[in-house]
């Protein structure tokens, strides 16, 4: 089997930051219900990228390493709030995208903290999947919702496109494809 290159993890450290300092900022705005929408998926989004990716930066250190075990944590916890849902009061609904604030900001240190300020390199099957994933969170046609109802108007762009092509073939370059009969040839 081929080794495949390995390709380097999109985090957009500045974007994710910037995301969480909305809400926790000292001079921070409580958003509309609308925006607080919007922020709260964007924030599990930068989760969803950053969790794999310190993960991957943290087995790279011993098994007793501190910040091993601190970045640890914070993924383990991220993965908690993520699975937690929000209340069904606005405060409640902020009170849970603060949260997910914390928790954005926690790993992005992690990040930080492990890489030593490079970006960690990943198969190719995954940084294709996290490719795709920062680019449907950052893009607006991506992010279209319907007007009425609130849902994600699903327009179509070519980049998401060409990223979900890059990433099935990565997944398939990974596993090929077996022949009909079974055996492998």
């Amino acid at each position: 089997m081929n080794a495949q290159p390995q390709q380097t993890a999109p985090v957009d450290l500045e974007t994710m930051r910037a995301a969480a300092r909305r809400l926790l900022a000292d001079d921070a705005e409580l958003p509309s219900e609308g925006e607080l929408e919007t922020l709260t998926l964007q924030l599990r989004g930068h989760l969803m990228l950053a969790i794999p990716v310190v993960e991957e930066l943290a087995c790279r250190f011993p098994e007793d390493d501190v910040p091993r075990a601190c970045a640890h944590a914070a993924v383990m916890e991220a993965h908690v709030r993520l699975g937690v849902k929000p209340g069904w009061t606005l405060p409640s609904q902020i009170a849970y995208a603060q949260r997910l604030a914390r928790s954005v900001n926690a790993l992005c240190d992690h990040y930080e903290n492990l890489s030593s300020g490079q970006p960690a390199v990943l198969d190719p099957e995954r940084a294709a999947l996290l490719h795709l994933s920062s680019h449907c969170l950052t893009c607006p046609t991506c992010m279209t919702t319907d007007d009425v109802t609130g849902v994600n108007a699903n327009l179509a762009c070519e980049d998401a496109d060409r990223l979900y092509r890059a990433y099935r073939e990565a997944q398939h370059s990974r596993c090929p494809a077996v022949p009909r009969d079974g055996r492998p040839s």
